[in-house]
């Protein structure tokens, strides 16, 4: 592992998936370096004995269940984009992770070109948004269902210069790449993001997605 590589960490249990995914980050990220193992304790060892840039998580490894171990990696490296590979997707396992942080998450069903979207988008400083995690919950339970109808409906007292930069967001752009794509300041950029968040009466940037594309579905 070269101190100029980029560091991913792929922890799933089965041998095959790993396999797999690091020859599409072969592919993907020819500079990357990447190590493996199969439950989270192998996860959290390696965090600890050198610096990773990505992790690569599935949610059931033999220690670890749903969401538990993605809550002790968060405890354990809070600063490293996680990225949840996983073979569950109901929407409200999905919304969870995201509450918990994660950069992304993957459904083990991703065909290659969304994987390659996703991974690089999250090197990016993006973050990827499954069509799962804005999916409504069969049962209709718990806040968003309730919230977001009126979320999609403030979408209309945006600015357009906010709307324009809401637009980029749900293409899953950070910061640093709006202000690219827009010609102006980062701190510009953070200061729209949160008036967006205050005008829609969202806590982040998940929820602001699910409103413009409920505004316009």
């Amino acid at each position: 592992m070269t101190s100029d590589s980029y560091r991913v960490l792929i922890a799933d249990d089965h041998p095959l998936y790993r396999s797999a995914m690091s020859n599409v980050l072969a592919d993907v990220f020819p500079d990357a370096a990447l190590v493996e193992c199969e439950n989270l304790t192998g996860a959290l060892k390696l965090l600890e004995q050198g610096s990773i840039d990505l992790v690569l998580l599935d949610l059931n490894l033999p220690d670890a269940d749903r969401t538990d171990g993605l809550s002790r990696l968060r405890s354990a490296a809070p600063a490293t984009p996680i990225v949840v590979c996983s073979a569950l997707d109901e929407p409200a396992l999905v919304r969870e992770c995201f509450q918990l942080g994660v950069a992304g998450y993957l459904p083990k069903s991703s065909g290659m070109e969304v994987t390659r979207h996703a991974l690089q988008l999250v090197r990016g400083g993006g973050v990827y948004v499954p069509s799962q995690a804005l999916a409504e919950s069969s049962t209709g339970e718990g806040d968003d269902s309730t919230e977001r109808p009126s979320s999609a409906a403030k979408v209309g007292d945006l600015t357009p210069r906010q709307r324009t930069v809401l637009s980029l967001l749900e293409r899953g752009m950070s910061n640093k790449a709006i202000a690219r794509e827009l010609g102006i300041g980062e701190i510009t950029v953070k200061a729209h993001v949160s008036a967006i968040l205050r005008k829609l009466g969202v806590e982040n940037r998940l929820q602001a997605i699910i409103a413009i594309r409920e505004r316009n579905s």
